[in-house]
This record gives C-alpha cells, structure tokens and sequence, in this order.
C-alpha cells in the first residue's frame, strides 16, 4: 500500500448511521495493465504499517469516518473563517418520516441532525440550509424518490447512507455553496441528467464512498460561465457502476479524482475541459471505452497516475496539474475493487 499522511480532522459528526455498506457484483476477472509512466509524476512514499487496513477514511475521536479532501480543508469568505464540514453535529437530532417535514428540518436556522426514516416522495426540489447532517436512521432504509436535494448557498452540509431515486439530478450543489460532503449514497436513474452537479461557483466539496449506478450520466462538475477561483473539488472511493459518461465530467476547477472503482460498459470515465486542473490517480477502471479524455474544444489539464485499467484505452494528457495541498492516504490500486465494493453506497 502507499501512503500520504492522514488527515487530521477532529470532529464530532454525529451521524446515525454506518457509512460502510455492500454494493455486491463481482471483482473484475482479467488482469489490469498499468499506465504507462509519466515524466513528473511522483510516487506516493511506501506505507510503512500495517497493510491489512481498510477504507482511506481517517476516523475522527467518536470513531465515526471524517471527510478527506477539500471539505475538509478550510475557507475565508469575505473575512470569515469556514473550519472543516461538520453538518448539524452542533445541534439536535431530529426524525424526518414525510415530505413536508423534512423541508421544515432542513430549512431550520440551527444546526440540525436529520435521520430520515423510511421512504419519502419529495414532491419537487427540496432546499437544505446551512449546518445540517441529512442521513438514514440508524438500522433502517432511507429512500427519496419524485425530486432532489439542492444546495443552494448553503455552508457545511453533509447527505450521507440515502438511497436516491429522482429521475433526475438527485443532488446540485450551487450558489457558492461551500463545505458540501456527499457520502455513502446510493444514486441512480437520473433520466438523462448528471446524479450530482457541482456548479455555479460551488467549493470544498467532497463526494465520497456513493454507488453510482445504471445512469447516463453520474457527475457533473462545473460549467461553461463557471468564475475562476472556486470548483474544488475531491472525488474518492465512489463505485461508478454503468455510468455511460460524466464520472465525473470537469468543467473549470480544481479536481481530485483517486481510489474509484469503474466497472461496466462505458464511454468514458473522466472528462476535463475549460481549463479544469483534473488530478486522477489510484482508480481501477474496467470496461470502459478510454479512462480519461480532454474536452477537444476547451481543453483541462490532467495529470494520471497509478491507475489500473482493464479493457480500456489510456488515457489523454494536456498540461500540468498540481498535487492537492491537504493530506490523504492513496491506498493500493490493486485492492480498490475489494475496498470500494465493500464500502460504497447507503446501507442496506
């Protein structure tokens, strides 16, 4: 295994439910071919310890899984200091089991944990407002079906353990929202639209440990009007499960794609364009038709390493790409089938 540093992120997330869950499929059978190697790009420094380790994410003190990557990094916005997401965990923990409760929950000025239970018909786009944690509540399904989530302007909000149905985009992240972390949900059906879209001058956005499946298009980062300067984004142990495109698609940003199990009969794995900064490494890519590929029009820099890929193209370079500035533990290639299977998506 290699190793970067863990990250340090002491928070108390106060989530109700395991983030680890089983996706089930199989491990990709053939053998992988390795990339070729690239002129200056820097191995990680041989791990050291104990190399029966699990899932990338370091744990916090209550021993619940903390966010790695830019939601965790701070922020200053016109003089106010942004710490790492933490959702609702200053606030109380509340039950969500109706539409029309959960738009009161999650529009609330306090922080506030929210434990979905059961199923719920969003009926429409419903709104989450700064500090909140939504997730599934402890030892049951959560699933929202007839709308999305949106994240419009909002600050420190985590969506974490939900099954997503919406026939549509199912999370959009916009307005300047900062401090966004999506984990361990399962995603699917978006009818032709992006599961998740990061836009509108969105930043430190972690989206993390979700099951994409059996989408045309699974995430959409950034746009053609998108401003410099925002747009970071980190991308990690997500099971893209016969996502045709878009996994994610970089317009514009700073994006850190590492540790993501690929799996079924694809066009394309990641796309970068508009002058995007895509940094992908550590990702097991089978099936798909090139792992990743530049806009031909407006093209982003990308940078690949360590990547391990199965019945698909190399992939294209242009430019160069500078290494994230937060720590994180980049695990073994090799052992990101096993991982990622086992971790990604809501808890069944």
């Amino acid at each position: 295994m290699t190793a970067r540093s863990l990250l340090a992120v002491a928070t108390a997330l106060a989530l109700g439910a395991a983030l680890a869950a089983c996706s089930g499929g199989e491990d990709p059978a053939p053998a992988p071919a390795s990339e070729p190697a690239q002129a200056g790009a820097a191995s990680p420094a041989p791990d050291t310890g104990d190399e029966s380790a699990g899932p990338s994410a370091p744990a916090s003190d209550d021993g619940a899984a903390a966010p790695v990557g830019w939601a965790a990094q701070p922020l200053e916005r016109d003089g106010e200091e942004f710490p790492a997401v933490t959702g609702g965990a200053a606030g109380e923990t509340v039950t969500a089991t109706g539409a029309d409760e959960l738009a009161r929950h999650l529009s609330a000025e306090e922080p506030l944990v929210i434990e979905v239970s059961g199923g719920i018909d969003l009926d429409g786009t419903v709104e989450i407002g700064s500090d909140k944690t939504l997730v599934a509540a402890a030892g049951e399904g959560a699933e929202l079906t007839g709308g999305r989530l949106a994240v419009d302007g909002a600050a420190n909000v985590i969506v974490s353990g939900l099954t997503l149905d919406t026939d549509g985009t199912a999370v959009s992240v916009s307005g300047g929202a900062h401090h966004v972390w999506i984990d361990g949900n399962t995603l699917w059906d978006g009818g032709g639209d992006p599961l998740v879209s990061v836009t509108g001058g969105a930043d430190h956005v972690t989206v993390s440990r979700n099951h994409f499946r059996d989408a045309d298009a699974a995430l959409s980062i950034g746009g053609r009007e998108e401003e410099p300067g925002a747009l970071r984004v980190s991308v990690h142990h997500n099971l893209f499960d016969g996502t045709e495109t878009r996994s994610p698609r970089v317009r514009g940003g700073e994006v850190h794609v590492f540790n993501n199990l690929y799996r079924g009969d694809a066009e394309y794995g990641v796309e970068s364009g508009y002058g995007a900064a895509v940094l992908v490494e550590g990702n097991y890519f089978d099936g798909f038709g090139i792992s990743v590929r530049i806009d031909p029009e407006e093209p982003g820099a990308t940078l690949t390493r360590d990547n391990l890929l199965v019945d698909t193209a190399q992939p294209e370079l242009f430019g160069s790409v500078d290494d994230p500035p937060y720590a994180y533990e980049l695990d073994d290639t090799a052992d990101v089938p096993d991982i990622v299977s086992a971790t990604a998506g809501a808890p069944h």
